[in-house]
């Protein structure tokens, strides 16, 4: 029994055009999935009850990245600032910080200190989605997210930095369902709260922490 060469070649054709038209459609169903959120932001840490020695900050967000929001002596709202980046929704936030500017006055221990690890919940992303897209005119495509402490109490803020006196913060028709959206600790702008939270907190510095670094370096240097 004799195969016609030009069937089989025939065959063989069709064969490697499905295979091509199979790697076509992959490419294309890959091509449309989503981008990971994320957003372009400054880094902010600030209090809005007074001075703060802040050593340890540090958020990781859901991809596993980390961003240090640590700026050593703060004091007000927003606070200190950096240029940031890039940044997706937080997942985790460990810190490490003191009441007052003892680390500066050489008086770390009258001053109550605070530490804290905690997940950050779930609907982070959600919530800055919808500050993302909450008013109607602002086409400001970067924001800020600040990390703000108060005694034992941490907040993690995500905001557009909409201001009244200088842009249109008409919030869309039902822009906000969840009532997410409130203002900011100078009732001035709006933010979304991705966290609020209490650390604990010691009336001398933690072991193994920067603070009780200082606190053996002080006593050595006053035995000598």
């Amino acid at each position: 029994m004799s195969i016609d060469a030009n069937l089989i070649g025939r065959y063989s054709a069709m064969i490697k055009w499905r295979a091509f038209l199979l790697l076509l459609l992959s490419v294309a169903v890959l091509g449309c999935e989503p981008e990971p959120y994320a957003v372009e932001v400054g880094f902010t840490n600030g209090s809005s009850t007074g001075r703060h020695s802040v050593y340890k900050m540090t958020i990781t967000t859901v991809s596993g990245g980390k961003a240090n929001f640590a700026m050593g002596g703060v004091s007000g709202y927003p606070g200190a600032h950096s240029s940031g980046g890039r940044i997706d929704a937080p997942a985790y936030i460990e810190g490490e910080w003191e009441e007052g500017w003892g680390f500066a006055d050489d008086d770390i221990s009258s001053t109550p200190h605070h530490r804290i690890s905690a997940p950050i919940p779930d609907n982070a992303e959600a919530k800055m989605k919808t500050m993302d897209n909450y008013y109607q005119s602002l086409g400001r495509d970067y924001g800020s997210m600040q990390v703000i402490v108060d005694g034992p109490r941490v907040r993690v803020f995500y905001t557009k930095d909409c201001s009244i006196t200088l842009d249109d913060c008409t919030p869309k028709v039902d822009a906000d369902p969840n009532g997410w959206v409130v203002k900011d600790p100078k009732g001035v702008r709006d933010v979304v709260v991705l966290f609020d939270g209490k650390g604990e907190s010691s009336s001398t510095p933690f072991p193994n922490t920067f603070f009780a670094d200082l606190e053996k370096r002080k006593k050595a240097s006053e035995s000598e």
